[in-house]
């Protein structure tokens, strides 16, 4: 193998490192994705609080860890012209300086592509989950309200809502 300490090697190294993190970062976010899940299911508003809070701190190193991910690429472009910033992980291998690289770029695009998948699917399901609790709120207190929508739209467009007097206070 090419020793990490030449400049080649190195950017190759900085590039397994982050893509090793980013998976990682991805199998937090689908744990956290899993007891979110759970807290909405029990609608558990404290729990799901202190989730979101760190959901936000795993989005944003995230996104820090993509931008390291474009600098390697970047790295690597600059000793390989045929490397573009976008270029696709399964074509990046084909530059790999060792077969061992090449092995450890497809095993770790392989779990990366797995856990972002596995990430989406788990954030589809929780946003159903989230946008049938809304519906069932706003529907008990609009009943509560007295507001009813009409299942006839207006002129504009727009729902027909009418309020009932739920209380009369005559003095």
């Amino acid at each position: 193998m090419t020793s990490p300490s030449t400049h080649a090697g190195a950017g190759w190294k900085e590039l397994l490192q982050t893509l090793s993190a980013l998976n990682k970062s991805y199998q937090a976010l689908i744990e956290l994705s899993q007891k979110k899940h759970k807290a909405l299911v029990f609608i558990d508003l404290q729990t799901l609080e202190t989730l979101n809070s760190a959901e936000e701190k795993l989005t944003q190193d995230i996104r820090e860890l993509e931008q390291q991910r474009q600098k390697a690429l970047i790295h690597l472009a600059v000793e390989n012209r045929a490397i573009k910033k976008d270029t696709r992980m399964t074509e990046l291998a084909r530059y790999a300086p060792t077969p061992q690289i090449r092995g450890l770029l497809a095993k770790l695009h392989a779990a990366l592509g797995a856990s972002t998948t596995k990430a989406q699917e788990l954030r589809e399901n929780n946003r159903v989950l989230i946008e049938g609790a809304l519906s069932a709120v706003t529907y008990h207190l609009n009943r509560l309200g007295g507001v009813h929508v009409e299942n006839t739209y207006g002129s504009a467009g727009q729902e027909v809502v009418t309020h009932a007097r739920n209380f009369e206070f005559k003095a």
